[in-house]
């Protein structure tokens, strides 16, 4: 650590900040993960971990789970190779199209239980195919020739013949296994009724929106997929011109024609949406039109929505943490918004197009962040990520806690919990 003259308070350097990312990533990812994740008896991946690593669940597998999972493995292959992510990034690609993909129909399912039978009916919906297209994409370099290309495109296919809305653009739906969308406010085949992002049938979601503007950035990037750069570019002018506005201002439901409906400000999507405006600038060549909006929706975020015990809240209303949302649910600090909001803030403090007063007070927020995630999410036991922040005296408790087991939020892995946003934001720290 160095000493800021002004202040007198330790600040963290870039190379500091890399050597501790780096450290997170092999410490937290690997090191835990990596001998421990393949399920040898029915293909794919072990889901459900408790907090010393070992296997604590029925291990349902979602196709979310399964892409993200693959995703993460190709990326820590990128830079970390040699230490076997190539054969699981392989291993997760043949559960994904062996059990996953639907060949009577085409699609891919939401879920299957741990021997890859499909549950729900065969549900289907277009959130994680977005990440089934990049997951492929990304596989592509450790499959025969033109398979993971193949594969990423039939998944991108999926999305535009079957989810995309031709009257208001956009993903829309939950689907039955023959690809019918199942009517507005239909109850849904799951425990709950609703779809795997919790909403009743007929509305749009900015997760949804968020993560296909991921996955069109990279098929741009890879210089495939046909109309992606078009897709793309309708789909952040949409951002810019009607979902948000100049204040930062990011509303998360919409109606099919993309009137707000009201509901909280999700903070994880807010800072999530930040990088993606970033990278899909970068990839369609418009960096500097993009700043502005990539500030003042982390600006918002910085003001109205910090937790007073570190990290940030959940979600918050327009007027930021102020009732209705400052419940136990919306002031959750999960682990992906406090990594997703590390993730943004180091993007804009070291974004050459900002001004170096914004940026210098961009890089105080994410040293501070980055502290909060090292101090109060990693587990210096066991290695991993817990999923909402663990008070010190409790640590030692964990495994007494609930006879039996462990409530869901003290795993290390379930699955809605996959190590996509540690692995990302560690690498992308790790290269300062």
């Amino acid at each position: 650590m160095g000493e800021d003259d002004q202040t007198g308070e330790l600040v963290v350097t870039d190379r500091e900040l890399a050597a501790q990312a780096r450290a997170a990533l092999r410490r937290h990812v690997l090191e835990p993960l990596v001998p421990r994740v393949i399920d040898r008896e029915y293909g794919g991946f072990l889901v459900d971990f408790d907090d010393r690593w070992r296997p604590a669940g029925s291990h349902d597998k979602t196709l979310e789970h399964a892409s993200r999972t693959t995703i993460a493995f190709a990326l820590l292959d990128g830079v970390l190779p040699g230490e076997g992510c190539d054969r699981l990034v392989r291993h997760g690609c043949a559960f994904l199209q062996e059990a996953m993909w639907d060949a009577t129909h085409g699609g891919f399912f939401a879920q299957v239980d741990r021997s890859g039978r499909p549950r729900w009916e065969g549900l289907k919906h277009p959130h994680a195919v977005t990440y089934t297209a990049e997951a492929f994409l990304l596989a592509a370099r450790y499959l025969p020739h033109g398979e993971g290309v193949k594969w990423a495109e039939r998944a991108l296919a999926w999305l535009d013949d079957v989810a995309w809305d031709p009257d208001h653009g956009g993903y829309r739906g939950s689907f039955r296994r023959d690809n019918q969308m199942y009517p507005d406010r239909a109850r849904l085949p799951t425990p709950d009724g609703l779809d795997v992002l919790g909403h009743a049938p007929g509305f749009k979601e900015l997760n949804t929106y968020g993560d296909a503007m991921g996955t069109l950035t990279r098929f741009v990037a890879h210089g495939v997929g046909g109309g992606a750069a078009k897709r793309l570019a309708w789909l952040v002018d949409l951002l810019v011109d009607r979902l948000s506005d100049p204040s930062g201002l990011l509303p998360y439901l919409y109606r099919a024609d993309w009137r707000p409906v009201p509901e909280l400000v999700r903070v994880g999507l807010q800072f999530q949406m930040v990088r993606r405006l970033v990278a899909a600038g970068a990839a369609l060549g418009r960096t500097t039109e993009l700043v502005a909006r990539e500030c003042a929706l982390t600006d918002f975020a910085l003001s109205e929505a910090r937790h007073p015990a570190g990290g940030f809240c959940c979600a918050v209303t327009a007027s930021g943490r102020t009732w209705p949302a400052t419940g136990p649910a919306t002031d959750l600090r999960q682990w992906w918004v406090q990594l997703e909001a590390t993730w943004a803030l180091h993007l804009l403090a070291t974004h050459e197009g900002i001004d170096p007063d914004a940026r210098a007070r961009y890089r105080t927020a994410r040293d501070e962040q980055w502290s909060f995630v090292c101090e109060r999410l990693l587990d210096p036991r066991y290695g991993g990520i817990w999923e909402v922040p663990v008070e010190s005296g409790l640590r030692s408790r964990l495994s007494r806690w609930v006879p039996g087991g462990l409530p869901r939020r003290w795993l290390k892995t379930h699955a809605w919990k996959d190590p996509v946003h540690e692995v990302a934001t560690f690498i992308a720290l790790g290269q300062s």
